[in-house]
């Protein structure tokens, strides 16, 4: 065992709150783990924070659930859920470890120690689970630590059995390309990888291609673009996405000055394979993350400092409205009907998509969410 005293969450000291020590918590929204259970039929967030827990959070009721405790520190809060909506797999560690996390019960259930001897593994958030939630596979970037210099591997992509539980070893291993950020599956088993291109892997022989050009695109209405790769949103629209900057010219001569300055996005639909790189609004200001919109795909919102709503067909923006302070990870209700901020602070945002009124807040217990993916999901 790698864990020291930790056997699963919450630590023995957390298992005896006094009863004065639980009631102070509810003003947080925190339940204690076995006083509360999740209902079925809908929607819930998994989003993990400092100083290194994982939360389940009542979308509907508004309230944190369950709050569960991670080995190791802090990560970058990057989670994936397993097709069951009862799993959470959680990068942690400060990028090294993976940890599969009962949100029913706050046990740990995988884990997937990376780093071994002297060679150092991270991951920058780039794993994902099978369709079918046997298998994680792992982009890993390895470095050899020497006693006078650090030897850059190449990097890899790693298959792991889920069902091999804690300690879990890799039981395939392919080349990858390397500067991989992002992962995830599709419907038909194909891995997405999101690096300087969008690929396609094949997880059994490890082949992969490149699905959607984005570093190597080669229209010549537009300069290179930049990509900001680090959260795997989308799943409630069916989609694997990420939002561009780049220079769309207006003549022939490519001027720069004559530019326009566009946002777009590079999606993957996660049903059929289909790539497709669209503009969808001007470049105004800084965005971090953003989708488009269950159900009404024309409908794409982003946000950083602002929350906006652009017309994709358009090319335009609907609406905006400011922000009480930075929120970097979009995501959304089932239903499309309901837009959820998370990132950076310890507050959950909630926006009407229609109107972009805010309608509420939840506070998650502990520090900041940082970097952290929030993802909504109904479960069944």
């Amino acid at each position: 065992m790698r864990y020291g005293r930790y056997r699963g969450c919450p630590r023995p000291r957390a298992a005896r709150l006094t009863a004065l020590a639980a009631a102070a918590l509810l003003p947080f929204g925190i339940t204690p783990a076995g006083q509360a259970e999740a209902n079925p039929g809908r929607d819930y967030m998994a989003v993990a924070s400092r100083p290194n827990q994982v939360h389940l959070v009542d979308l509907e009721a508004r309230t944190v659930v369950r709050s569960c405790e991670l080995p190791g520190r802090y990560g970058n809060g990057t989670l994936q859920m397993s097709p069951d909506r009862r799993t959470a797999f959680v990068l942690s560690n400060q990028f090294e470890n993976i940890y599969g996390v009962d949100l029913d019960s706050c046990k740990i259930t995988f884990s997937a120690i990376q780093s071994a001897g002297n060679v150092r593994v991270k991951t920058s958030a780039a794993f994902a689970v099978s369709r079918d939630g046997r298998e994680l596979y792992v982009h890993q970037n390895p470095v050899r630590l020497l006693p006078d210099r650090y030897e850059v591997l190449e990097p890899r992509l790693v298959v792991y059995r889920i069902a091999d539980g804690r300690d879990a070893q890799p039981v395939r291993s392919f080349p990858a390309p390397r500067q991989v950020i992002i992962a995830q599956t599709g419907a038909d088993g194909t891995l997405f990888l999101a690096g300087p291109d969008i690929y396609a892997m094949d997880v059994l022989t490890g082949a992969f291609e490149v699905r959607l050009p984005s570093r190597s695109a080669t229209d010549p209405r537009y300069g290179p673009r930049d990509v900001l790769s680090i959260w795997p949103i989308g799943e409630q629209s069916g989609e694997f996405i990420r939002m561009y900057t780049a220079q769309r010219f207006t003549d022939s001569a490519r001027t720069p000055d004559k530019a326009e300055l566009m946002w777009g996005y590079e999606r993957i639909d996660l049903a059929t394979g289909a790539a497709e790189a669209r503009d969808f609004g001007p470049f105004e200001v800084v965005l971090f993350s953003g989708m488009t919109r269950p159900g009404k795909r024309n409908e794409f919102f982003a946000a950083l400092t602002q929350l906006k709503k652009f017309d994709v067909g358009q090319q335009r923006e609907l609406a905006s409205v400011d922000l009480d302070h930075s929120y970097y990870c979009v995501n959304f209700s089932s239903d499309g009907s309901t837009v959820y901020l998370a990132g950076t602070f310890n507050q959950i945002a909630i926006y009407d998509a229609d109107t972009l009124e805010r309608r509420g807040t939840i506070e998650l217990p502990g520090g900041d969410m940082a970097l952290a993916t929030a993802q909504v999901f109904r479960r069944p």
